[in-house]
């Protein structure tokens, strides 16, 4: 099923998280057309599989007015090697190929990376599987691109506070990503890796917490950029890309059938 075939009501009254008088953020970069996807979650009810995936073994439900996500059972966990959903993980299905996404988010529980730095896993919020990932950890937020191998962008000095609700903006065309979070973030880069797939949004939460995902709207472009884009553009940091991580073996090769026209 495609994106077009699930659109939600939207729900008019804000969130009780919302506070009074709070604007919600606009597009910088892009211009929104169409909206194909909305919801506030206010009532609970499963999200089929054309709409969500639960990655992972990861458990997922619509509750108490947002879409709450946990780890996978312990049995799960002790089945598997690999891939064994030790944090809530998951994301939407049949995104547009190129699209605006505003939702709020938070990441609650689980291990602090500033007290045990060995994590491996850390939050994110996932702009397809391995394309582009905004990345929450010691070094502050960043932009990864490059199966999160190269750095495009980076605010160091950002610390993700577990508990608290952020409203997020993701703007996504070709090979341009732009994503702010309020209420100052700005991540911005332009990287050939971001032409590789799909860009479904999803969230990845600390190893052993839990994310909760609320107000979310997806809409497709209308052709060009915001009027004030170029002017905004030009206060963004230049662009220096940094690798900061081997590729992983099956990336390698991955990369090389693709170069090779094999499926």
């Amino acid at each position: 099923m495609s994106y077009r075939s699930f659109l939600v009501l939207f729900c008019a009254a804000f969130s009780s998280w919302i506070p009074s008088g709070h604007a919600e953020m606009e597009p910088w970069m892009l211009v929104p057309d169409r909206a194909v996807y909305q919801d506030e979650f206010q009532t609970p009810k499963p999200l089929g599989k054309e709409i969500w995936h639960p990655a992972q073994g990861t458990q997922w439900a619509v509750e108490n007015g947002v879409l709450h996500g946990r780890p996978s059972t312990p049995g799960y966990q002790a089945s598997h090697k690999d891939h064994r959903g030790l944090e809530a993980r998951g994301g939407f299905r049949n995104c547009p190929p190129d699209y605006i996404a505003r939702f709020a988010v938070r990441f609650l529980g689980g291990l602090d990376p500033e007290a045990v730095p060995s994590l491996r896993r850390i939050p994110s919020i996932d702009l397809g599987h391995h394309i582009g990932r905004v990345e929450f950890g010691l070094e502050g937020a960043r932009l990864m691109a490059d199966g999160e191998t190269v750095m495009v962008a980076q605010e160091p000095k950002f610390r993700l506070e577990p508990g608290r609700w952020y409203e997020v903006i993701a703007e996504v065309c070709g090979d341009e990503v732009l994503v702010r979070m309020d209420p100052s973030l700005v991540l911005y880069g332009k990287h050939a890796a971001f032409l590789r797939g799909n860009h479904d949004l999803a969230f990845v939460g600390r190893q052993e917490g839990e994310v909760e995902v609320d107000r979310v709207t997806l809409w497709t472009l209308a052709p060009g950029y915001q009027p004030g884009w170029p002017k905004n553009r030009m206060k963004l940091p230049k662009q220096e890309d940094r690798t900061v991580r081997q590729k992983r073996p099956g990336q390698i090769a991955k990369e090389r059938q693709e170069a090779a026209g094999k499926p």
